[in-house]
């Protein structure tokens, strides 16, 4: 799950709602757009996840999903992928579904980068194999919440 914090980013934040998924995604994976072509797709390469800046936001619009947290943006379905470079300095709540990394694991002031695995999903910048400085989006844990359950606040930087 994904959401921003503050409403300057529902108002700010430019989305590409054009591009369709080429696999299952959930909201706050990270995603990589391809306007030509026409689609979106979780970072397959180390390249590749270090330029992405797209973030799946999807409203839930299926009647059907009666808890949202088991929502997700099926194959070829339209993906609404939020521009996070227009939220450089803002708030964002996201749920552990989209780490890498176990979340008792994590910590205040820990930097999350997109992986480069074709997940999607954030992992945890150690400094020595993954330099956060590397990559165009950076997430700075500020907090723990309890969205979906286990749910960090982080602040989006953008290098």
């Amino acid at each position: 799950m994904f959401k921003f914090h503050s409403l300057a980013a529902l108002q700010h934040v430019k989305n590409n709602p054009r591009t369709k998924a080429q696999s299952d995604l959930l909201k706050g994976q990270v995603v990589v757009v391809d306007e030509v072509a026409g689609t979106a797709k979780a970072p397959a390469t180390t390249s590749e996840a270090e330029g992405a800046f797209h973030v799946v936001n999807n409203i839930i619009d299926k009647p059907e999903v009666r808890n949202s947290a088991d929502f997700k943006v099926e194959r070829d379905e339209y993906v609404k992928a939020d521009f996070l470079t227009d939220a450089n300095h803002l708030l964002a709540e996201l749920s552990d579904d989209v780490l890498v990394d176990a979340y008792s694991g994590l910590a205040q002031n820990d930097v999350l980068v997109p992986a480069g695995d074709g997940s999607g999903n954030w992992v945890f910048a150690d400094g020595t194999n993954i330099v956060a400085s590397n990559y165009k989006v950076n997430l700075s844990i500020v907090e723990k919440t309890t969205l979906g359950g286990n749910g960090l606040l982080v602040k989006i930087t953008i290098n």
